[in-house]
């Protein structure tokens, strides 16, 4: 649920860092990317606490979200109204979630300058060949008005997004993610509040944890071994989508997987490339919510491609995806695959 939440804040971070890195388009359009670029920095800096909904596959959950920017140090804390207990704590870097009910304490650290980084060198401009962006006026949500903004895509291979940003501090206080125009997720804040500032107290465990279970999660290290000049390669991609970034990672002491990430400026797909067995297969599509993945082994070789998009475009990543002249052949998807 978290690394959902997070997706979403992420993805509109992206958007409003591509757009006011623009040229100036016309002043229709200038508008709406200074609210994107406005609303981009309005979730990491603004002081703001309030009670969220989290829709995705007719399932609802409910959380508390408190936030603060004081002092250059960004931190945050989610806790779980419905369901079972659960807290997300984050100050700067590092994550802390709390699971009451199992006794266990997870420990995570989140580097910021990540693989993700480079998607900030693409452009506005480059988002409009293949969606459409359109201010469609004032809505009120939560006793506050907002602009509805609009990025619908022109093709089969990309969701459409929109997103309510309040006029106000540009919080974004409503998000949803489109297929054909249906709803696959949907963040929205039913109460919120922008206070000057937010105590110490209020991002401390809800949960005493004494005698919790503690397991630390060592972050994804960037190897320093380089691509071979016989690794995988794409042929061809979907329209729009270029490799934004290419390396290995270490995931264990001695196993290493490749790691491509491809964008459109929006959306972003990754593909994992790893010795086979070195992981459980995946073999195959595979949908959770909004999220597609296609996987497959050739030879010694586990190719997995997964992503915020519709099936067709991580099975058309993965498909062209070639060794040596050795392309990665994926079965055909079963009819209904979304």
């Amino acid at each position: 649920m978290t690394r959902a939440l997070s997706a979403f804040f992420l993805l509109f971070v992206f958007i409003g860092q591509a757009a006011a890195a623009s040229d100036p388009p016309p002043s229709s359009d200038q508008s709406v990317n200074e609210l994107l670029a406005s609303a981009s920095q309005a979730v990491g800096r603004e002081n703001y606490r309030g009670v969220m909904v989290y829709l995705r596959e007719d399932q609802l959950d409910t959380l508390r979200v408190t936030h603060r920017f004081a002092d250059g140090l960004e931190q945050e804390r989610l806790v779980s109204l419905t369901g079972q207990p659960r807290e997300v704590i984050r100050r700067g870097g590092v994550v802390t979630s709390i699971l009451p009910d199992s006794q266990v304490v997870l420990i995570s650290r989140r580097k910021r300058d990540g693989l993700l980084g480079s998607v900030t060198e693409f452009s506005a401009e480059r988002m409009r060949r293949h969606y459409k962006v359109s201010d469609e006026g004032q809505r009120r949500l939560a006793d506050r008005v907002g602009r509805l903004i609009s990025i619908q895509p022109m093709d089969q291979y990309r969701y459409g997004y929109r997103m309510l940003i309040d006029e106000k501090t540009r919080l974004p206080l409503k998000l949803d993610l489109l297929r054909n125009g249906d709803v696959l997720e949907q963040l929205m804040f039913t109460e919120i509040e922008f206070p000057e500032s937010i105590p110490d107290s209020a991002f401390e465990p809800g949960f005493d944890i004494e005698g919790f279970r503690v397991i630390k999660h060592r972050a994804v290290e960037v190897a320093e071994e380089s691509v071979p000049k016989e690794a995988w390669t794409p042929t061809s991609l979907p329209p729009g989508f270029e490799l934004a970034e290419d390396g290995v990672r270490r995931v264990t002491e001695d196993g290493f997987v490749r790691q491509m990430l491809f964008t459109d400026g929006v959306a972003t797909v990754s593909a994992f490339i790893a010795p086979a067995g070195l992981r459980k297969p995946l073999d195959g599509a595979t949908t959770m919510g909004a999220v597609n993945a296609y996987g497959h082994v050739i030879d010694d070789t586990q190719i997995t491609v997964v992503g915020e998009v519709p099936a067709v475009t991580v099975r058309e990543i993965a498909e062209n995806l070639e060794r040596g002249g050795e392309r990665a052949q994926v079965r055909a998807p079963a009819d209904g695959d979304g």
